[in-house]
């Protein structure tokens, strides 16, 4: 049976990527456009790993993780950032309190993304 990745993502092209390129390899995509609505489709399925953008509305993507965190840990984490007026590099070493596999900026590299996401998911 196929992974899921839940792609939680303000940018609409930016999770059309990665569900992509995902799906191409195989997985199965769940994208959410929220951090509310990405606990909301964590909560409804069974979700092998998350890539959370930091910045997201409603809820961030920090909180998502510390939430998701607090429903099944460990939990499989990529982190991405890019696009604010902060430094992108920064803000995704914040999380790496919550055991980030790896952080990425946009633009995202998707080739290292598809190596990382296929090598988490192998390690179970």
């Amino acid at each position: 049976m196929p992974k899921t990745i839940l792609v939680v993502d303000d940018a609409p092209m930016i999770r059309e990527l990665i569900k992509s390129v995902l799906e191409a390899e195989g997985f199965n995509v769940v994208e959410t456009s929220d951090g509310e609505e990405a606990l909301q489709a964590y909560k409804s399925q069974k979700i092998d790993l998350s890539i959370v953008d930091i910045f997201l509305p409603k809820k961030g993507g920090l909180q998502v993780m510390g939430e998701i965190m607090e429903l099944e840990k460990p939990h499989k984490f990529i982190a991405i950032s890019g696009g604010e007026a902060f430094n992108p590099e920064a803000i995704v070493e914040l999380a790496k309190a919550f055991d980030v596999i790896e952080t990425f900026t946009k633009p995202i590299d998707t080739r290292r993304l598809v190596e990382t996401v296929k090598k988490a998911l192998s390690e179970e």
